[in-house]
């Protein structure tokens, strides 16, 4: 049994990075296919009772599939279930814009194009921190979207984005 649980690992370890792109029922599939390849390669070293056990999750995993379990097999993957763990959704909810500090004085006169240079004064204060936080994370957020990196980095970099923006607006309130 033991041996099962670290094919199991060793096959969801080896999915590639694009799995997040697919369906749950698609990487289930592509998941017991990889048991199975996994239980051919080590039959000559597993106890038979461990290799039988092995065909039959994958082939327990096929049939779920198949059934509808996860879903359709063409089914985008959900982003998240929970909304407020999806922060663009979570920020046009509540601003009706990604880059929602642009509008706001708190940091009038930032930009994208000038966020690393620009300051409200020569000394740097928690305001011109916040604000250039706030765009760096921002200017973030469009660079790794337009590379295609994974979404989870999009997600973090619009997290701080917000974060440092609700605190350069926060600062202009007191």
């Amino acid at each position: 049994m033991r041996a099962l649980h670290l094919a199991l690992i060793a096959a969801l370890a080896a999915a590639p990075t694009a799995a997040l792109a697919q369906s749950a029922a698609q990487q289930m599939l592509d998941s017991a296919r990889a048991m199975r390849a996994n239980a051919e390669k080590l039959k000559a070293t597993l106890p038979p009772d461990a290799y039988a056990s092995m065909v039959k999750s994958a082939d327990d995993l096929e049939k779920q599939v198949r059934d509808g379990v996860y879903g359709k097999l063409d089914a985008p993957a959900p982003v998240s279930n929970d909304p407020d763990k999806n922060v663009a959704e979570r920020l046009m909810r509540e601003h009706g814009r990604l880059d929602w500090l642009t509008p706001k004085a708190a940091c009038a006169g930032y930009t994208l194009e000038n966020y690393t240079t620009f300051r409200y004064s020569p000394a740097i204060n928690d305001r011109d921190s916040h604000c250039r936080n706030a765009y760096g994370h921002y200017a973030t957020y469009l660079r790794v979207t337009k590379a295609g990196d994974e979404k989870q980095f999009a997600e973090q970099a619009l997290f701080y984005y917000d974060a440092a923006a609700k605190r350069a607006v926060a600062l202009v309130g007191r």
